[in-house]
């Protein structure tokens, strides 16, 4: 099943202090980090208002058109531009992701298309969880959950759980796909990225 990635580069940093998409992770950036896991996808969009720092990336790049809704109004226009039925919403503070986690969570899209339930409208999404924690910012969605979005835009409404609650959204467990939270960390604050470069240089010593 051809998808598209759609990377949420929006966010303000606040708590790390600097665009947490530059920030670097064996020898490139998160962005960069995470593209490149991300190269068998069909197509790479980036949400950023800082379009002019992404240029050079070579992705398709969206803006906001609305301020103050937070990742909604960027998976919202990253889905008004895919030119496939779903797209993978990840978060660029994600350097952990590996492609292997990718392939066997959205294929577990594809088995659910093959199985006898299947026969039933597929899914508008599809959320990974983490011990039994949402994780909407590395998760599948689908042009059908459009019209929903929309409603929650007009309502000001922001919360991603609304719209799983709204929609038809299925749930996938990381832990049942073989992999743990740790593929999925972010990288919040400086605290945590100076702990993922000390791991990193005691594995490399």
């Amino acid at each position: 099943m051809k998808m598209c990635v759609g990377i949420l580069a929006g966010g303000k940093s606040s708590r790390m202090g600097s665009n947490k998409a530059f920030l670097t992770y064996k020898e490139n950036s998160f962005i960069e980090v995470i593209a490149r896991e991300c190269e068998e996808f069909s197509r790479i969009i980036i949400s950023t208002n800082q379009t002019e720092a992404y240029k050079n990336l070579g992705y398709k790049l969206v803006k906001d058109e609305r301020e103050g809704f937070g990742p909604l109004e960027g998976i919202y226009q990253i889905i008004k531009k895919i030119d496939t039925e779903y797209v993978l919403i990840l978060a660029t503070d994600m350097p952990h992701i590996k492609k292997p986690f990718l392939h066997k969570f959205t294929n577990s899209l594809q088995e659910l298309k093959e199985a006898k339930e299947a026969v039933n409208e597929m899914p508008a999404c599809m959320v990974l969880r983490a011990g039994g924690r949402l994780q909407p910012l590395c998760s599948i969605y689908s042009k059908k959950a459009l019209p929903a979005i929309e409603k929650m835009l007009e309502k000001e409404e922001h919360t991603l759980r609304i719209l799983f609650d709204r929609v038809d959204t299925r749930y996938v467990d990381i832990e049942n796909l073989g992999f743990t939270i740790d593929m999925i960390t972010n990288i919040n604050t400086k605290d945590d990225y100076q702990k993922m470069i000390n791991y990193k240089n005691k594995q490399d010593s």
